[in-house]
């Protein structure tokens, strides 16, 4: 798989730990202010915006879980990172423009438009990945069944019974 696509430069240890730098430090400075646009209110993000920080947390879990995913695929050198590593940035994107809904939701419509740009680049690669992905496993599993069926008819397979 990783033969028919160019050498992603994005996917790096040194480029790869820049977007979790950046992506931080987003996530830092946009609770910041947060913070301080409902201080002097006395509701919170989380009781005008429920369904957004919900899905806040949500995006968050997912970018968590494919960070844990995609460092253990990088060590054993395997060609679905990239896969994971698309699902991390764009669960990083939408973290980041659901925050900006708590802020502004003009802001977050033309962030928006620009993570769409992202979402149909990476959904693209994506599914190009999980294609050959599933044809590479649907080719093994035809195989294994034609060894199946060849074993279970061969002769030798059988054992020998005495001719009554």
């Amino acid at each position: 798989m990783a033969e028919n696509h160019p050498r992603n430069h994005g996917f790096k240890g040194d480029s790869i730990v820049a977007q979790h730098a950046i992506f931080a430090l987003l996530v830092d400075t946009l609770s910041n202010q947060i913070q301080v646009k409902y201080q002097s209110m006395p509701v919170s993000p989380f009781d005008t915006h429920q369904r957004v920080m919900s899905t806040f947390f949500a995006a968050l879990f997912l970018y968590a879980t494919t960070s844990v995913a995609e460092v253990i695929l990088r060590t054993r050198k395997s060609v679905h990172q990239r896969l994971v590593g698309n699902i991390r940035l764009l669960a990083s994107a939408l973290a980041t423009i659901l925050l900006l809904v708590t802020l502004s939701v003009i802001v977050s419509c033309i962030i928006s438009v620009l993570w769409a740009c992202l979402f149909v680049k990476l959904a693209y690669e994506s599914c190009h990945d999980l294609c050959q992905l599933l044809s590479q496993t649907t080719d093994e599993v035809l195989r294994m069944l034609k060894k199946l069926i060849a074993t279970v008819r061969s002769p030798e397979a059988k054992p020998n019974q005495p001719n009554v």
